[in-house]
This record gives structure tokens, C-alpha cells and sequence, in this order.
């Protein structure tokens, strides 16, 4: 009797262990920062044990978090001469045609407004106007259009409406550091900014990218920290071949 049970048991062990881990080939698949990080982050939550909401106390109160982020921001001099050679150049890069002899002052085509939300992330915090993506990604083909010629007129002007110039700030947490300087902020940004930034980013990346130094992997499309992670090994790989020393020097921003 004992036997039989054992040669009963073992297949449907098999198969449920079969299906344990599916679902957690499925349960890790799943995990998507591309498309939506509140989702991957629960679901790495959920896996891990750990609870999305913190109980700890933080040791600092509200008005000293934000009186260092004011003083972070506040600059002791103003240059104005800086500022007025900064739009110079951003004035005569504005009429440099692209290699497909389209400017990037000239309209914003439908094509390029079609791909610009697709790259818009569902998911993601609102600004100050409270308008989510999902309001323009499901949004009728009369509002886009109405939109898209919005910001055609933007660009054309050179103006955007006064209130996206502000951001919504939102520092995030560290419970284990007393100092306010430890505690990073995060600004939210108008998700129709965003929007016209993506726009003017595909116009302008053709331009600026060949004009950055090959070093440089920051704000590149194809690069990454494993690229600089990757030199730094060949740099020491080749100093020590060589029998020389090799430095390195890293800075660390604060409240960067």
C-alpha cells in the first residue's frame, strides 16, 4: 500500500514542482523597468517579502529637507554673460539642418509625434497639473492633433506655457541619515514637457551625439556604465602589464 502511494505521490510532486517554477519564470519575465517600475517594483516586493511602504520614523522634519533643497538650488552669483552666450548657441545650433535635410525648426511631423508617444511610459507620477500619461495615450485623434499643433506652436514661437517651468519636488526617503543633504530630491516634471523634450531630443541627437567625446557614456543611446566599468578594467589590465601605476579619480556630487 505504502509503495503505491510512493509511485502516486512522486509524479504529482513532479508536476507540481513543474508548475512552482513556471510561475516563477513567469513571476520574473514579468519584472519590466522598461515599461513600468511601479509594476517591476511590486512584483520584486511580493518575491522578497518586503512591504512598498515604509514604517520607519524619520529623525528630520519636513521645513529642514526643503530649506536645503532651496539652498542647494540657490546659486551666489548670477552670471548673466554665461546665460546670454548659452542662448546665442542654442539660437545657432536651432538652424543647423539634420543629415536628412530636415531642420529641427522646422514642424513637428505626424510620424515623429506618433513615435515620441510611444516612448511615453505608462505608470509614471504626474506634475503639478496632475495630468497622467495615460490621459494622452488614450486620448482621441482629435486631442492628439489639437496637441501635436500645440506644440508645433511652441517650437515655432519659441515659448512654452509659464507653468511648465516649475517642477513638482519630491524627496525621497533615507531614515538611517539624520542629514538633510542625504536625502536626494526627484522632480516631476509636466508629462506634456516631456513629451516636447522627447521631441526635440530625436530632432537634435543626430546633431550633438557625433560632437561628444568617445569617454563619454552618460545620455547616450548604446551606452552604458558597463562601457566605463569595461575601460577602467582594460586601463588597470594595461597599466599592469606595462608595470606602471594607474589613478582614478571619482567625484561624488552632493545632492546630485
Amino acid at each position: 500500500m505504502g509503495t503505491a502511494s510512493d509511485r502516486a505521490a512522486s509524479p504529482l510532486l513532479s508536476r507540481l514542482l513543474q508548475k512552482k517554477q513556471e510561475r516563477w519564470e513567469e513571476a520574473v519575465n514579468s519584472i519590466d523597468f522598461l515599461h513600468s517600475s511601479r509594476k517591476a517594483w511590486r512584483t520584486i516586493n511580493k518575491l522578497t517579502g518586503r512591504s512598498g511602504r515604509s514604517s520607519h520614523l524619520y529623525p528630520l522634519s519636513a521645513n529642514s529637507i526643503s530649506s536645503q533643497l532651496v539652498k542647494n538650488g540657490t546659486h551666489k552669483t548670477s552670471d548673466r554673460e554665461s546665460t546670454k552666450l548659452v542662448n546665442k548657441q542654442l539660437s545657432d545650433v536651432w538652424k543647423i539642418p539634420t543629415p536628412e535635410d530636415h531642420s529641427i525648426s522646422e514642424p513637428f511631423r505626424p510620424e515623429e509625434f506618433a513615435a515620441a508617444l510611444t516612448r511615453l511610459k505608462p505608470g509614471k507620477s504626474p506634475g503639478v497639473d496632475s495630468i497622467f500619461p495615460e490621459f494622452i495615450l488614450q486620448a482621441g485623434l482629435t486631442l492628439k492633433s489639437w496637441f501635436c499643433n500645440f506644440l508645433k506652436s511652441c517650437m515655432r514661437q519659441l515659448k512654452i506655457p509659464k507653468i511648465w517651468k516649475s517642477t513638482l519636488v519630491v524627496v525621497i526617503p533615507k531614515p538611517e541619515k539624520p542629514d538633510p543633504k542625504s536625502y536626494p530630491p526627484v522632480s516631476l516634471l509636466f508629462v506634456p514637457f516631456n513629451i516636447l523634450e522627447g521631441l526635440i531630443y530625436a530632432c537634435v541627437k543626430t546633431i550633438i551625439d557625433p560632437q561628444l567625446p568617445h569617454e563619454q557614456a552618460a545620455f547616450r543611446h548604446g551606452r552604458s556604465t558597463i562601457d566605463q566599468v569595461t575601460l577602467l578594467t582594460q586601463d588597470i589590465e594595461d597599466s599592469f602589464s606595462a608595470k606602471k601605476k594607474a589613478g582614478a579619480v571619482f567625484v561624488d556630487l552632493t545632492a546630485a
